[in-house]
């Protein structure tokens, strides 16, 4: 406006990089001054219909950004670089990193652990790796308010780990699988001692590509003597367990109370009173409060109302970590269908846990006893299963409201034949 005012004369040309339909009176005010307007936007197709009308008008030109500038494409990454990068989004949500908003910090930590191409532009390649390994949700969520009315419901922006791709899930759980046993302090291993288990199957590929992906993220290094040592923190608590916990208790809390979440402070003190994973010596206030903050990062619980004043935290059901803690409690019930409520030896139910297995196309419950013992320390830390007092180890599952929800049914007596666990 100042320019069409100016005492030397109205420029006979306007140049606006917008789409917004609230320029449209500035616009017509340019127009109507006599000068041409070029209007140069990010997508012709996507214009609202009164922004459209007031472009098809004389003396205004509209322009797509790529009619005027030359985008490169953003670059794609592949091969083995994809895990080392998929793992490095992962240490940033681990490290307090955000995915969603501004990523300088976000940057800056890439490039000192040496997860970027050197020479490239970093801001870019952060933003393409986001975009190639990150999906962004709209999520409803509980916020604090400013006035004593209370808390809101608002539509929040959440950019995730996209889980819901097969290569995320796949690095995600190969280096889990790898880091719980090359966390074992007492036998140190070589990359030939990994070739069992989950990479039974597998022709050293994709074994060598996760070794390489963890190396290169910094939580895997190799000794002079070709043995394995993992330098995570916590490595025999994996990638997923301490996660797997967090939906645990706060599903058995939430079926129980039948609310929709519980209570930061209640989940708070569940977690700090029990070992988070494996290692035991992983509890305590700290512990508890970083992998609820790490769930929350990784959209695996977010906020909801709780009364007039409060918030609690939710599990996001259709996550799919989420739908795995879900998984192995539901197969639990239908493995030991008339059994639930009752002791059983530990050795009877890993047994019936590796019968089911073998049925299956696909694993439940991973693909050794290791891999059995932890579904059921995770079930048991969170009050979903009972140890007895007896010398010999048995366990209860106990029947559960949560458990009720999955296996609806009179006794939970579900047959397991033809039921698709995983789903």
């Amino acid at each position: 406006m100042d320019h069409l005012h100016d005492s030397g004369g109205c420029p006979k040309l306007f140049l606006l990089a917008t789409g917004d339909q609230d320029f449209i009176p500035l616009i017509q005010r340019i127009v109507v001054e006599g000068a041409s307007v070029v209007l140069i936007v990010a997508s012709t197709s996507k214009l609202s219909p009164e922004y459209r009308s007031i472009a098809s008008q004389p003396n205004i030109t509209l322009l797509s950004i790529t009619d005027v500038v030359e985008l490169r494409p953003i670059p794609t990454v592949s091969g083995e670089r994809s895990g080392a990068c998929i793992l490095g989004l992962l240490r940033l949500c681990m490290s307090g990193g955000i995915l969603g908003g501004a990523q300088d910090r976000n940057t800056k930590l890439l490039v000192q652990w040496d997860l970027l191409t050197p020479r490239s532009d970093e801001e870019l390649e952060v933003e393409a790796l986001i975009k190639q390994f990150a999906k962004i949700e709209q999520r409803k969520v509980a916020v604090p308010a400013k006035n004593p009315t209370g808390n809101k419901t608002v539509h929040a922006r959440r950019t995730l780990l996209n889980f819901e791709s097969d290569i995320v899930t796949q690095t995600v759980a190969d280096a889990d699988w790898v880091l719980r046993r090359v966390g074992n302090k007492n036998r140190f291993l070589d990359a030939g001692d990994l070739g069992v288990g989950r990479f039974r199957d597998d022709d050293g590929t994709r074994l060598d590509k996760v070794l390489t992906s963890l190396k290169s993220v910094g939580w895997l290094s190799e000794r002079p003597d070709g043995k394995l040592e993992a330098t995570l923190e916590w490595p025999t608590d994996g990638l997923l367990e301490p996660l797997w916990c967090v939906i645990c208790e706060i599903n058995r809390r939430a079926y129980e109370q039948r609310s929709e979440g519980v209570a930061r402070d209640d989940l708070f003190q569940d977690l700090r009173n029990v070992q988070i994973g494996h290692d035991g010596d992983r509890r305590g206030g700290k512990a508890a409060k970083d992998v609820i903050d790490l769930a929350r990062r990784i959209g695996i619980i977010d906020s909801v109302l709780a009364g007039r004043d409060g918030y609690a935290l939710a599990v996001i059901e259709t996550h799919p970590i989420a739908r795995q803690a879900a998984g192995y409690l539901r197969a639990l019930g239908q493995v030991l269908d008339t059994k639930v409520g009752q002791f059983m030896p530990e050795h009877e139910i890993l047994r019936l846990m590796r019968d089911r297995d073998e049925q299956a196309p696909q694993p439940v419950f991973g693909h050794d006893v290791r891999d059995r013992q932890q579904v059921l320390r995770v079930l048991r830390r969170s009050k979903l299963i009972e140890k007895s007092n007896s010398p010999e180890a048995e366990y209860k599952l106990k029947r559960s409201a949560w458990l009720r929800k999955l296996l609806p049914g009179k006794d939970i007596t579900i047959p397991i034949g033809g039921i698709n666990i995983a789903e």
